[in-house]
């Protein structure tokens, strides 16, 4: 096969490619961040998310997915979409900040809890009798002889890692030993050595976040996120698992992206914490059931279709370095359980990070995102059900929407007439396009002063609306104003997305409510969680009929509780007790299969009346 050269910008790369490879195709192929190109719709041309501008003559004809998408003057300048430009001779590639996949703020705060560490793990430094053996059979003998005399730990086996990666041939006459139950899995020598650390992951769809902590004294040593590579195939996770079943290779490509993220993660958290990345004798990782599944490499095929099953809903503990995760030889990774095929351990965690599972009020608990995940408690019982909110809300499928990056629109008030509009951008600098808070305050507020119908259209009379070739739009941001020198629009087919995205969880909440004889009325606490549930306004969520039209004392915006809850099963052998019971005694509840759905759904498509919501 032919092979043609190809520059990357602003990566600064020349690439040997085959001729006749998409752009994403070698995105995904090279795994380079740079290149990381987000494709919501999974490559398939849908979306318009995966901009680059092209230069030379040696790229395929423009599609009709891309004139579609594309404006004309992007046309002019070269623009094309990745996932549809194939490459057939040399060129370059530039690749927008909007279009990478390593550039967004993300919220990694969470709750901060008063739990008492008991780890799995634990610490003891031991006196050795002797300071050199002949052989290191001896000397393993010999720490295991001084745990059973000196702290009455006896019949303990050795990770047989240890034996490659340690070899005290000659040893100092101390040592530290970190048992897990009653296995060795780690040891140092010398007078000096590193604190027992473990890793929270919190496996999200588009981010993944991580904590290390002093398995001692429940200390955040340190704390970070990235972006999940795997967006690269699908924001969705149908679109993930889906290209998961087209092949193994593929499959293999899919978990071999994350494995590496988490031990990029991993080593840059050691880092910080002035540890080296084996310092990390334990690790617990919480996320959604196809997350969790593609983590550990489990069979995938029925949860790409109905009734959507896990192979597993039990938590799972295994080495680490059976799935590849780098960190201490003898470390196991625990993966708390999910619940149902689109209800999983995150939820689990985030029920346990808040707190849900111990209220004696009725208080209903949202994690938004592209999947929300939704758990109604009431009367000591609890019955979490999950809504396809779509990745609207991560700015996706909108016209101008972008992740948290610097220069996104995060909050819109307009003035009584709609023309005037006051915008808070991340970073506080010029805006570049709209993120999830900033698109549902939008609608709201065209809602709010007029500019949209209950039926969520736009009022073609008004002065900031006009008719484009992409059809209606609003103004927010005029060319003057914008970072970019061009203007930022609501379209029509925005606020249709914020209208789908919004009944999905209106829907699920009125049918949980439903199915156990509540009402609205009934609700004493509400639980926001996750990033976008940490900057949206509840104000803005109620007046689209997304929340419910409550005190907003009821609200609670609690942040990441799903990285809480992960940070608390790490450090405490109880507190993984409590996730495990959490996650048995979850009533699931599969709103599809309800007799009242559609109807609910399709009643949740128009906005509710003003006077109701204010």
């Amino acid at each position: 096969m032919k092979k043609i050269a190809v520059g990357f910008k602003p990566a600064g790369c020349i690439i040997q490619i085959e001729a006749g490879k998409t752009i994403l195709d070698v995105a995904r192929e090279f795994g380079l961040s740079a290149v990381n190109l987000a494709s919501p719709c999974g490559g398939q041309g849908l979306c318009g998310c995966c901009r680059v501008k092209v230069t030379g003559d040696h790229f395929s004809q423009r599609t009709k997915a891309e004139i579609k998408s594309l404006l004309p003057e992007e046309l002019a300048q070269g623009y094309r979409l990745a996932c549809q430009a194939r490459v057939w001779g040399p060129g370059e590639v530039e690749i927008s900040p909007q279009a990478a996949g390593e550039v967004q703020f993300l919220e990694i705060q969470g709750l901060i809890l008063a739990v008492q560490p008991n780890p799995p793990v634990a610490s003891y430094t031991i006196e050795l009798e002797k300071g050199s053996w002949p052989c290191s059979q001896l000397a393993w003998q010999e720490i295991k002889n001084c745990l059973a005399t000196q702290y009455d730990l006896g019949r303990l086996k050795i990770d047989p890692e240890l034996y490659r990666e340690k070899c005290p041939v000659k040893l100092t006459k101390e040592a530290v030993v970190t048992v897990r139950e009653r296995e060795i899995i780690n040891c140092f020598f010398g007078s000096s050595s590193p604190p027992p650390v473990g890793l929270a992951v919190d496996l999200g769809t588009t981010k993944i976040a991580g904590y290390l902590i002093n398995l001692e004294s429940g200390v955040v040593l340190a704390g970070g996120t990235i972006v999940n590579p795997q967006r690269v195939y699908g924001y969705d996770l149908m679109s993930r698992l889906s290209y998961a079943l087209e092949s193994e290779a593929k499959y293999r490509r899919l978990n071999r992206d994350v494995i590496d993220s988490i031990n990029h993660l991993a080593a840059n958290l050691a880092g910080q914490a002035g540890l080296g990345v084996k310092d990390i004798v334990e690790a617990v990782v919480a996320g959604n059931t196809a997350m969790h599944h593609l983590f550990l490499r489990l069979p995938a095929d029925q949860l790409s279709r109905a009734p959507y099953l896990p192979v597993v809903t039990t938590s799972v503990e295994i080495k680490a370095r059976e799935i590849g995760l780098v960190i201490s030889p003898g470390a196991y990774v625990y993966v708390l359980p999910p619940v149902a095929g689109f209800v999983g351990g995150d939820h689990v965690a985030m029920i346990l990070g808040s707190q849900l599972d111990r209220t004696d009020k009725v208080s209903l608990g949202l994690d938004i995102g592209t999947n929300t995940e939704i758990v109604l408690c009431y009367g000591g019982r609890m019955r979490s059900c999950s809504c396809a909110s779509g990745p609207a809300f991560e700015g996706t499928h909108i016209r101008h929407g972008v992740q948290a990056v610097r220069g996104a629109i995060r909050s819109v008030r307009l003035g009584r007439d709609g023309l005037e509009a006051q915008l808070e951008t991340v970073g506080d600098t010029a805006p570049l396009g709209i993120c999830g808070s900033g698109i549902l305050d939008a609608v709201a507020e065209l809602y709010r002063t007029g500019v949209i119908t209950r039926q969520g259209r736009l009022n073609r009379s008004h002065p900031r609306v006009r008719l484009s070739e992409m059809g209606l739009q609003y103004t927010l941001v005029p060319a003057s104003k914008s970072g970019t020198g061009k203007e930022l629009v609501i379209t029509q087919q925005d606020i249709e997305e914020i209208m789908l995205a919004k009944a999905a969880i209106a829907t699920g909440i009125r049918l949980m409510l439903q199915a156990v004889d509540l009402t609205c009325k009934d609700i004493q606490e509400v639980v926001v969680a996750g990033a976008f549930g940490t900057q949206l306004k509840v104000t803005s969520a109620m007046v689209v009929g997304m929340f419910p039209n409550l005190s907003q004392e009821l609200f609670r915006q609690v942040g990441n509780a799903a990285g809480a809850g992960s940070q608390a099963v790490l450090v405490s052998l109880a507190e993984r007790r409590r996730a495990e019971k959490i996650a048995a005694v979850i009533e699931h509840l599969e709103l599809s299969t309800m007799s009242s759905f559609q109807e609910v759904y399709f009643s949740s498509l128009t906005l509710p009346p003003l006077r109701n919501a204010e």
